[in-house]
């Protein structure tokens, strides 16, 4: 092999394996998704999912906010979305807070919602849902985001 034609496939089998290390590998249920065949892929991200994989949870979350593969139920989307919040995802705490906001799929509670947008960091949404608090209803879910971190830190 001539020594350009050597650097170039250093170079690409190279590119390759710094690519896949940036990114990593899809599982067999987001190569579904990515085919569009929904239903097998949640079935697979359930599987996952029960098994407390916390990407799994989020992806079956937003197929049941969606109706992909499943019937749209924000209640399932809810569920899988505090699996995750729970486990310290920071986007199934930002979900969970505007399903808790909105009262989809579950009763409609600014200072629980409140509570997930702050353990997110999610400042915008925080704002935007003590506006419609009470004073005292935006201390208590300060103290629950609170005591949610510190029973955290408590388990590790």
């Amino acid at each position: 092999m001539p020594k350009r034609g050597f650097l170039l496939t250093l170079l690409i089998v190279l590119s390759q394996t710094a690519a896949a290390a940036d990114h990593p590998e899809l599982t067999e249920a987001d190569e579904a998704y990515s085919a569009e065949r929904y239903e097998q892929a949640a079935a697979l991200y359930r599987r996952d999912a029960e098994l407390g994989k916390v990407a799994a949870q989020v992806n079956l979350a937003f197929l049941y906010l969606d109706g992909l593969g499943v019937k749209q139920d924000f209640g399932e989307a809810a569920t899988w979305f505090r699996r995750a919040a729970e486990q310290g995802n920071a986007e199934a705490q930002q979900n969970l807070g505007l399903l808790l906001q909105d009262g989809r799929g579950v009763a409609q509670d600014y200072t629980e919602a409140d509570k997930w947008f702050i353990i997110a960091g999610d400042k915008g949404n925080s704002a935007a849902a003590e506006q419609r608090m009470t004073p005292g209803q935006a201390s208590e879910a300060h103290k629950r985001a609170e005591a949610w971190r510190a029973d955290r830190s408590q388990q590790r």
